[in-house]
């Protein structure tokens, strides 16, 4: 895996205060950060930088299980309950590969979208994997909730609990005292591990694992990748180098906006684990950058005019991949039209890299910095990898802001009033605060009548 930066310097780019000097100069405050994140991992306090270390036997052998006897396999969760694993999904699963179940995903509560998972799969072969932290997420046990009343009036209460396996923590929540009251089969979440950083804990594996991806692949990769973190020079840490660059852009240029855009769709739901971690660790207290989502080449047509020629706030990380894992070779069917008769010879592949190319030296003839990372090919080592290496930064990130890279008050908040809107025992206090803010609305009304 190779970090190019060039294009982030600011003699590349003709301007700008973002210099291999000052990159060097932010060393100690990495160094004091790095430290930081060390003493709480051997506390720990955090567990996410152990987990490439696990015994992955017990999730490998439920995973097993699950194969043998199911031909369908819906994950309920949401955020960093299911985005890994739709990652995984995306990048690495190859339908024409094996007979791993077909694959769903539960994880916002549109009505509409819920009932036709439910009503396009067989209910009686379909294994149901509930992922909640703290068992008390809204939306993951309403989704619940719903598939199990549905299995149960499709196979009946006590073969229900059979189908259902619940990723949770291993003491608390109701999650866990269901799976020892009922005898639901479960997993653990190491308590030390917030969703968002536990793609290559269960809540990653086991889905990765029931459909035929290879988890010590991954975990390989993540461990290999953290020895590279553990350099204590900017320019040889990846980790080091993504956070040093973002900061410094951020609080020297006011550049708030990090975009990544992928060239290669096995990997575009990557940016979506990105925008997540990103935001909600280092959104606090007036700090943090915005993640935008982009996929080349097809942004080129709808988001580069405007960071090109837009606000000069952002920076951008392009995802590239060396070698695709199958290419197509364009025709020379017309030589005598120009538009045509120069694609003739070359690959699909040629022409997406070369579009990214063409596409960073453009932003950089306006002076918008981009960083290029390169994957040999997309595969779990290098998908592992490039998970720690993005956890790492984003923890160093957060103790170069000085906020806490490990909380979601923001979140919380929003659940607790949703709570009290739903009735929640506890929360009534918070109902009639939400529903007096929420009714301010129709104190400014548009209503745009459309005639029959």
């Amino acid at each position: 895996m190779e970090i190019d930066y060039g294009l982030a310097l600011a003699d590349a780019l003709g301007q700008g205060k973002v210099t291999q000097k000052a990159l060097e100069e932010l060393s100690p405050k990495l160094i004091e950060a790095q430290d930081w994140l060390n003493a709480k991992r051997e506390s720990k306090e955090l567990g996410f930088m152990d987990l490439p270390f696990q015994d992955p036997s017990p999730i490998l052998q439920m995973a097993q299980e699950i194969r043998r006897e199911f031909n369908h396999f819906v994950l309920i969760g949401i955020g960093g309950s299911s985005l890994g694993a739709q990652v995984l999904f995306n990048a690495l699963r190859d339908p024409s590969s094996d007979k791993a179940p077909s694959f769903h995903v539960l994880d916002n509560v549109d009505p509409v979208k819920t009932a036709k998972i439910l009503e396009g799969i067989e209910l009686e072969s379909t294994c149901f994997c509930v992922v909640s932290k703290s068992g008390s997420t809204a939306e993951s046990m309403a989704n619940f909730l719903v598939a199990l009343g549905a299995l149960e009036r499709a196979v009946g209460r006590d073969r229900a609990r059979r189908q259902v396996v619940f990723i949770t923590d291993p003491e608390k929540g109701d999650l866990r005292a269901l799976a020892k009251e009922e005898g639901y089969r479960a997993l653990e979440v190491p308590p030390n591990v917030g969703g968002r950083f536990s793609v290559l804990s269960s809540v990653g594996l086991f889905p990765a694992a029931v459909l035929g991806i290879d988890v010590k692949g991954l975990l390989k990769g993540a461990s290999q990748a953290l020895k590279s973190c553990e350099r204590r020079e900017v320019t040889s840490n990846p980790a080091w180098l993504i956070a040093a660059l973002h900061y410094l852009y951020h609080t020297l240029e006011a550049k708030s906006i990090s975009v990544m855009m992928t060239y290669h769709e096995k990997l575009a739901i990557f940016a979506d684990w990105y925008r997540q971690l990103w935001a909600e660790s280092l959104g606090k207290e007036g700090k943090g950058q915005t993640p935008v989502k982009a996929v080349g080449t097809v942004d080129q047509h709808s988001q580069i005019q405007l960071y090109s020629d837009g606000p000069k706030d952002k920076i951008i990380t392009f995802l590239r991949v060396k070698n695709f894992s199958r290419d197509e070779r364009i025709p020379s069917l017309y030589p005598q039209k120009p538009a045509l008769a120069y694609l003739g010879g070359h690959t699909l592949g040629e022409l997406i890299n070369a579009e990214l190319a063409g596409t960073a030296s453009a932003l950089a003839k306006k002076g918008v910095p981009s960083i290029t990372i390169t994957l040999p090919s997309v595969n779990e080592r290098y998908l592992g990898a490039l998970f720690m290496v993005y956890e790492v930064a984003t923890a160093l990130m957060g103790r170069l802001y000085g906020i806490n890279p490990f909380d979601q008050p923001g979140v919380e908040e929003g659940k607790r009033l949703t709570y009290g809107l739903m009735g929640r025992e506890g929360f009534q206090e918070k109902g009639k605060e939400a529903h007096e803010i929420w009714t301010k609305r129709k104190r400014g009304t548009l209503t745009v009548g459309l005639e029959d």
